[in-house]
Parts: C-alpha cells; structure tokens; sequence
C-alpha cells in the first residue's frame, strides 16, 4: 500500500505547556508523526471469505521502527460506496480470533484490529512505542481504497485505551474516539498533554483514569477556538463519560460511532450554546 501523507496540523496549534506534563511535547509529537510513516510493506492473508458477508484477513504492517504489528482486517464482502473505518487498539493477547471482531463489519465498517506489542516502556514518559503504533494503525486505514479518510474513529480498551488517547492528541482530524479505563501510571503525564490537545468527540467507558481524561480533554482546543471567535466556551469538543453495563456498551458504542462517522467531512469543534 501506498504511503499515507499526514494532512497539515491547522485546528489546534501549539499551546503554552501545562506545568504537569513532560517537557518538549511538540518536538516529539513532530518528530514521530515523521518517524511513523513507515514505508514497510503491509502484508494481508485471507482467512475467511464471505463469513456471513463480511471477508476476513490476517494482518501484518509495520509498527514503530517496522516492528511487525499483528491484527485482524474485517470488511463488508460488498462495498457499495465509500465506507467509514475503525481502528480497534487491544492491549497484548486481547486479540482474539476473526469471530471477535466482526460487529462493527457488520455495521458497515471496515474494521481494522491491532494487537499492541506490549503495556508501554515505563521510562519513556511519552510511550513513543505505543503511540507511534496507534498513528501507524490509523494511518493504514486511511490510505485503503473505498475508506473516507475524515470518518475513521478509533477504539481501545485498558493499555488500548491509552493509545487511542495519544492517538486523538497527535491526529487532529480523527472522527471520534472511544476509550475504556485509559490510564497507565507511568504515562499519567503524557495522557493528559495528548487529551488536552484531542479535538475529537470523546465517549469515555468506565475504569481509571477515565473521569481525568475527560476532564482534560480539548482544553487547547477550547483555547483556540476562543481565540478565533472571542468567546470563551465551557467546552468546544463533545465528551461523554459511559457507565452502562457491559452488556449494554456495545449498543452504546454501536450508536456513538454511527453518530460521529457519518459526517461528510473532517469534525471541527463548535462553540457549545
């Protein structure tokens, strides 16, 4: 596949640092959004064609430093027009088999699932790892033919959780985001500089670290947008704390994506009335 060009950074420029995040965000933000266009080759081997519809393939792209990234690739067989795509993010051994991960094909979505290497490098207070695998993997859907680049959302759950925060803070146009308990204590820092710079509408499940980051969530957003319309809004980027039942998440979930990728371009904050 060919290599995706990261579109230009315009919605939310550089704020003045918050004094309880590490040092130099923007120079590492910069630094892996280059270092994550990886020019490896992405490998597809199918698994199951037409499985109640949807065509399934084992994946292999390339991750940080194109260390090999493992996952499940689940379409619609029939693609009558452009579609959405989500990017599921699961922490390690949460990857299941093809049969897990076949709910939001079935939806309409082209679904791509990543197993992350690992938990994070806790002396590393950025997680570059990790966040590097969490833009790679959205990066790859968006260079698919037949996917709308501006409604692809992403998803992740635990340590998944956290990618799919640093991957709303480094890629300004993603459609949505859902989390589940996003918190690492060796990255607290890091997950709160990436939710502050998120401009996407966040739903964020239950578990720790969830009621922080939605707290800090779109605060540079907030910043520009006030600087653009001389309003100074409460909040300018949707965000919703979910503690339903797990029963009843995935209707939930099912709902919030369909709700957010179905715009016909790239999300932009509004002033909230």
């Amino acid at each position: 596949m060919t290599e995706f060009d990261i579109p230009p950074v315009a919605l939310a420029p550089a704020a003045p640092p918050a004094g309880d995040e590490p040092p130099g965000f923007d120079e590492f933000r910069s630094d892996l959004l280059v270092r994550s266009r990886s020019k490896a080759a992405t490998r597809l081997e199918p698994e199951r064609s037409d499985a109640g519809g949807l065509t399934i393939d084992v994946v292999t792209l390339p991750g940080f430093g194109d260390h090999p990234l493992h996952g499940w690739f689940v379409t619609p067989a029939e693609r009558p027009g452009t579609l959405p795509g989500v990017v599921e993010l699961v922490p390690p051994g949460g990857l299941g088999t093809a049969g897990d991960h076949t709910w939001l094909a079935s939806a309409g979505y082209v679904h791509l699932v990543v197993e992350l290497r690992h938990d994070g490098d806790p002396r590393d207070p950025y997680n570059h790892e990790i966040s590097a695998d969490a833009v790679r993997a959205v990066q790859e859907v968006r260079s698919l033919p037949g996917v709308d680049p501006s409604r692809v959302a992403v998803l992740g759950r635990a340590g998944a959780g956290c990618a799919a925060v640093a991957a709303a803070g480094l890629l300004q146009d993603i459609a949505c985001v859902i989390a589940e308990a996003p918190f690492a204590e060796a990255h607290t820092a890091a997950l709160r500089a990436f939710a502050r710079r998120a401009s996407s509408p966040v739903l964020l499940g239950p578990g720790a670290g969830a009621p922080e980051i939605h707290a800090a969530w779109g605060a540079h957003s907030a910043q520009v947008v006030a600087e653009l319309s001389g309003v100074t809004p409460p909040d300018v980027v949707e965000r919703v704390l979910d503690d339903s039942a797990p029963a009843a998440r995935r209707a939930t979930y099912e709902a919030w994506l369909s709700t957010h990728t179905t715009l016909g371009q790239t999300f932009v904050p509004q002033v909230a009335n």
